[in-house]
């Protein structure tokens, strides 16, 4: 089978990325012809494979570009990837061959779906995040900071001030979601993975009933560890990019509340804002995996306050697999890997008074926090959704969807 995974990076730099990474690694050591196109940044070392090869379309990403106007034009169609797209692909069989589409928006552009979707090849997109329907691709009122309830490209969506930076720019990615529409997305998508229950069923009402979709869990690469000792740890500790929508105030002003210790693992631009609120929480800054699981095995619990939807948990899984309880908002998708009071606790999303009263059960109560990681690593053991689990059910997916393909055709 050839197996050509597009994403805007070959480098891990996000969750796309790195389930893309870590897929097509897997998927070359069981023996496929791997296709890695990107189109900015350098590969990460892992992709230096003799199954895969990386063909990088050598664009800038959107803020990287020095022409902010010629961002602006190729961010919403770029013909010289359509060109090379094309190219590439006239190179395969549809009877062998599949698309697999992570993330476009940061440089692959509309031009790589729009000829993805004209070609004869078999293709599949994973819903990582809500970019198939919604601007800023997070269903988000970033100036409200609350979800948006909006219908995405209605009329009162192109009124809305949402964006992170400007009205201005909510009208370019609102320009640029038209194209994707224009060119079939969603509707002409034949095939979609999805990561959550929860994130499917926000998604499923602008899908067109006749795309398919496939559940195929993210990776979790965790080495299996005895469980952790939790309630030998004060920290109570958040897990990722320091960023208002992530909840990140939220769980500084929670923290505050209940006079519990906080860490704060990753950097973003709400550090300054968030030392103020808890001058004595420790910030590690950027961690490397090793770091960030060491960081996990030393928490009384991990806390996944995000504003958003989320599509996927994935330090929910993470520290399950370690043995330690996680504090999720109700609100967002890791709330589907969490059995509430039995393998973690939910709070209600956006609630800072209710992440309080989670936090102070827990900092009191050492114990429970011992009984919820050792049921949350007991149940994520009993199947685990690792690589290998991954990788047989992406081979699955894609050899029946070669074949309904070709039988269409």
């Amino acid at each position: 089978m050839n197996i050509i995974i597009a994403n805007d990076y070959a480098a891990v730099n996000g969750g796309s990325a790195q389930v893309a990474v870590v897929s097509a690694l897997a998927l070359a050591e069981s023996g496929h012809n791997v296709y890695f196109v990107f189109s900015s940044g350098e590969p990460a070392k892992e992709l230096i494979h003799e199954k895969i090869t990386l063909i990088n379309l050598e664009q800038h990403d959107l803020l990287s570009n020095p022409s902010k106007i010629n961002a602006a034009i190729i961010g919403i169609w770029n013909n010289d990837i359509a060109g090379k797209t094309s190219a590439l692909l006239e190179k395969f069989s549809p009877a062998d061959t599949i698309v697999h589409i992570h993330s476009w928006v940061k440089s692959l552009s509309n031009s790589f779906l729009a000829t993805v979707l004209n070609s004869r090849i078999p293709h599949v997109i994973t819903l990582h995040d809500y970019f198939s329907i919604c601007p800023n691709g997070g269903l988000f009122n970033f100036k409200s900071k609350q979800i948006c309830t909006l219908k995405p490209m209605s009329a009162k969506c192109l009124s809305s001030n949402c964006d992170v930076r400007n009205y201005s720019q909510k009208l370019w990615r609102y320009s640029r979601q038209l194209v994707t529409s224009q060119i079939g997305i969603p509707s002409k998508v034949c095939n979609y993975i999805y990561v959550s229950e929860f994130s499917k069923s926000i998604l499923l009402p602008y899908l067109s009933k006749s795309t398919k979709l496939w559940n195929v869990a993210n990776p979790i690469d965790v080495k299996k560890l005895p469980p952790a000792n939790p309630e030998l740890f004060e920290h109570f500790s958040f897990v990722g990019r320091l960023a208002i929508e992530k909840g990140v105030e939220l769980f500084a002003r929670a923290i505050a509340i209940a006079d519990a210790k906080a860490r704060f693992v990753g950097s973003g631009d709400m550090e300054d804002s968030i030392k103020k609120i808890t001058p004595s929480a420790d910030f590690t800054g950027w961690a490397n995996r090793d770091e960030v699981t060491q960081y996990i095995r030393n928490s009384r619990a991990i806390v996944v306050p995000s504003l958003l939807y989320e599509t996927q948990g994935m330090v929910v899984a993470e520290s399950a697999a370690l043995g330690v309880p996680c504090i999720v908002a109700d609100t967002c998708a890791g709330r589907d890997f969490i059995e509430n009071g039995v393998t973690g606790l939910w709070f209600t999303g956006g609630d800072m008074n209710s992440l309080a009263e989670a936090i102070s059960k827990l900092k009191n109560n050492p114990d429970l926090s011992k009984e919820l990681g050792n049921n949350a690593y007991a149940r994520y053991w009993a199947e685990p959704p690792n690589v290998m689990a991954h990788v047989n059910a992406l081979t699955a997916c894609y050899s029946e969807i070669i074949i309904n393909s070709n039988t269409k055709a």
